[in-house]
């Protein structure tokens, strides 16, 4: 068994993401599966690309006892429904995040916990409503105008004619699958198991293979550099929790990033992390959200 596997074969797993939800969220153009789990103040929790609200089945449990978490599926993304009309890209995916916070059972105030695209929608709307954030936790998410040769690639290559259909072809394979983690986690054993939970079925269905390019056709980095705007209105306490390895947004960069937020922000670093950092360590990126916010509450009172 992996050292991965060993620290965390005692952490609870949230069967109920695993599960067909028991509510929806219908936005017209999009109906989204809608999870409200625990007790406590509220957090909004934000998955990034190309995964859905089971990203967060070991944390949820973590938080349950003392939070609120409103989980949901993006458009594109899992179990969501969506048409021709639902906003698509970066500015899309942020204003669809935007009217799910309008129908939500959020009291005035709550928090935003977000990794990844997620972590770009999440900061967008904060900037919209600071009357309402009582903070942020993010994980390795987008630094704008500050990107990775990876990342600025990636995005590049993915614009290519056929590319879509290459990659459809390469992840029918199951080392294929597991090796598109390797920039994203360390452990072997949780490779298999996102390639498993989050690839496997999409690769193999068309509707929700293409789901996935809700966000990502023709996505540039570009899009992710209003968050910097978005950065200087948020003024609610923000807690980056970044992995120290993660080759797509690097620690240095999330160090500049750092000094943008108009409110306190401090960055946690964890050693040996990469982009899912909140996968990788469960545990601790639980700890970092459950402190964060019992300061940023506490102080809101």
């Amino acid at each position: 068994m992996s050292d991965f596997h060993t620290r965390v074969a005692k952490l609870p797993i949230a069967e109920v993401l695993m599960e067909a939800p028991a509510r929806w969220i219908d936005l017209g153009h999009a109906r989204l599966p809608y999870w409200v789990i625990g007790q406590g103040p509220d957090l909004v929790l934000v998955h990034g690309w190309p995964v859905d609200g089971r990203t967060w089945r070991r944390i949820v449990p973590q938080l349950a006892k003392s939070y609120t978490c409103h989980v949901i599926d993006l458009p594109g993304a899992g179990r969501s429904t969506w048409t021709a009309q639902t906003p698509r890209g970066c500015e899309g995916l942020t204003e669809c995040l935007a009217q799910v916070i309008d129908h939500m059972d959020l009291p005035e105030r709550f928090g935003f916990v977000a990794f990844d695209s997620g972590g770009g929608f999440a900061r967008k709307v904060a900037a919209t409503m600071p009357e309402r954030m009582v903070g942020l936790a993010l994980g390795n998410t987008e630094t704008p105008k500050d990107y990775s040769r990876l990342f600025l690639a990636a995005l590049r290559n993915g614009r290519r004619v056929g590319a879509k259909a290459v990659m459809r072809v390469a992840l029918q394979f199951g080392a294929a699958r597991e090796k598109a983690w390797e920039t994203s986690v360390t452990d072997p054993g949780l490779r298999k198991e996102l390639a498993e939970l989050f690839v496997r079925p999409v690769v193999r269905d068309s509707r929700r293979f293409a789901g996935l390019f809700v966000l990502a056709d023709g996505l540039r980095a570009e899009d992710f550099d209003g968050c910097l705007e978005a950065h200087a209105q948020i003024s609610a306490p923000v807690r980056l929790i970044w992995g120290t390895r993660d080759p797509w947004f690097k620690l240095d960069a999330a160090r500049r990033m750092q000094s943008q937020f108009a409110g306190p922000t401090t960055l946690v670093e964890v050693e040996g992390g990469k982009l899912f950092v909140h996968e990788e360590f469960p545990e601790r990126f639980a700890a970092e959200v459950r402190e964060h916010f019992a300061g940023a509450f506490e102080a809101g009172a």
